[in-house]
């Protein structure tokens, strides 16, 4: 990932319309991963779609590592990913 292209983009742009296109992002995403389902889409187009928006949350969510604590966010990915593990992969179930 071009995290300088990425800083660049908060330096022009500023924080808050960033943290905004986050958000805008998510729904997207949301939006189409909702239309999958239905079935009187068209499933090919949908794909392209989906490939598109999940490229665009990625990158804001690269974003989001310079917008916000990184370190606070992958601590926290590491407690959810070790709960998940503990919870539903263990040796114990």
């Amino acid at each position: 990932m071009d995290i300088e292209l990425l800083q660049m983009a908060i330096d022009k742009w500023g924080r808050e319309v960033q943290m905004n296109k986050i958000q805008e992002e998510a729904l997207e995403l949301s939006l189409i991963l909702n239309q999958m389902k239905c079935p009187t889409k068209n499933k090919e187009e949908l794909e392209i779609n989906l490939y598109s928006e999940l490229a665009d949350m990625k990158i804001m969510m690269a974003q989001a590592d310079l917008l916000f604590d990184k370190e606070r966010i992958d601590t926290i990915v590491k407690l959810k990913l070790e709960r998940l593990r503990v919870n539903y992969f263990s040796n114990s179930q």
